[in-house]
């Protein structure tokens, strides 16, 4: 089951530039939805090769160590523990992954030799190193761990997110919750499992199910409806001033409301304000949270809600 935080930041993405572009029609928005959401699984794809990268460029710095010229180094004195971390080496020769990658190599290109070497460097230089390789445990649940805490600092790290946003629109503030997804599988793989391990298998699976396909066409289809009643409770501000963004959550966060009355108000609503902090401003989300509350009690009293 696809991650529901998710679809919701692509649906709001393709909803947005419907609203802006009056000429899109629901088709074209829900071609681009199933397209945006294989994008982010290229991207989840993408951060799983990078550990490969990454431990790929050690083994190499290791070897001109050691087969240096000048004062090559002796294995005893270099320090093997990345480029021999077990949880990588399983994750190189997963099955889906490798399977995937065939078929897809030009995800290769977004990871240049430059930024493999730059992050290498920050990981070397980086706390989370440090403990790691001065660790008495020397096993396959410490390697995990390694790039457990290494894999959620890169949520974090501009680098990376300058180097996605050259390379697709569709990876635009992406990583944070690819980021959790790749913890997650980081967390689910065993070592018994070996090359058979399971990844995730797409993201696009939900793209006609009921909860993407009904809330991203609901909420193009009732822009209109939708500004009316905003309007209504919004008294103190014309529609017009409402920034489109801010008109846009409030839509979807309505047409969802309305729509899924297995979805609690309460968790819509705090959805849809972290949506608001994130595309929009702190100050959005107030005004979001005060015409959403007054929005729901308003349906509430006319009989148009039923839910809690």
């Amino acid at each position: 089951m696809t991650n529901r935080v998710l679809i919701r930041c692509k649906i709001l993405q393709i909803a947005f530039s419907a609203y802006i572009d009056k000429d899109k029609g629901v088709e074209q928005a829900e071609a681009e939805y199933a397209y945006s959401m294989q994008k982010t699984y290229d991207l989840y794809i993408l951060l799983l090769l990078l550990i490969l990268k990454i431990t790929d460029e050690q083994k190499e710095r290791i070897e001109r160590l050691r087969t240096r010229y000048i004062n090559p180094v002796a294995d005893k004195d270099i320090d093997k523990r990345l480029a021999n971390n077990r949880f990588a080496a399983q994750l190189a020769g997963n099955k889906m992954l490798m399977s995937y990658l065939a078929k897809h190599s030009d995800i290769n290109d977004v990871l240049t030799p430059a930024l493999v070497k730059s992050l290498l460097d920050k990981i070397i230089a980086g706390d989370t190193y440090g403990f790691y390789v001065s660790s008495e445990n020397d096993d396959y649940e410490t390697d995990k761990s390694f790039w457990k805490k290494t894999v959620k600092e890169w949520a974090c790290e501009t680098e990376i997110d300058e180097a996605l946003e050259e390379s697709s629109l569709y990876w635009n503030n992406d990583i944070d919750i690819i980021v959790t997804f790749i913890i997650k599988t980081i967390k689910g793989f065993s070592e018994a499992s070996g090359v058979e391990q399971p990844i995730i298998s797409s993201f696009d699976a939900e793209a006609g199910a009921e909860f993407p396909g009904n809330l991203l066409r609901d909420t193009i289809l009732n822009f209109d409806a939708n500004t009316r009643l905003i309007g209504e409770c919004a008294s103190n501000w014309e529609t017009e001033r409402i920034a489109n963004m801010d008109f846009v959550i409030m839509s979807m966060a309505l047409t969802e409301i309305k729509m899924f009355p297995s979805i609690p108000i309460n968790v819509t609503l705090s959805e849809y304000i972290e949506l608001a902090k994130l595309y929009s401003t702190e100050k959005s989300a107030t005004f979001i949270n005060g015409i959403l509350d007054t929005l729901v009690k308003k349906l509430k009293k006319e009989g148009r809600l039923t839910k809690e």
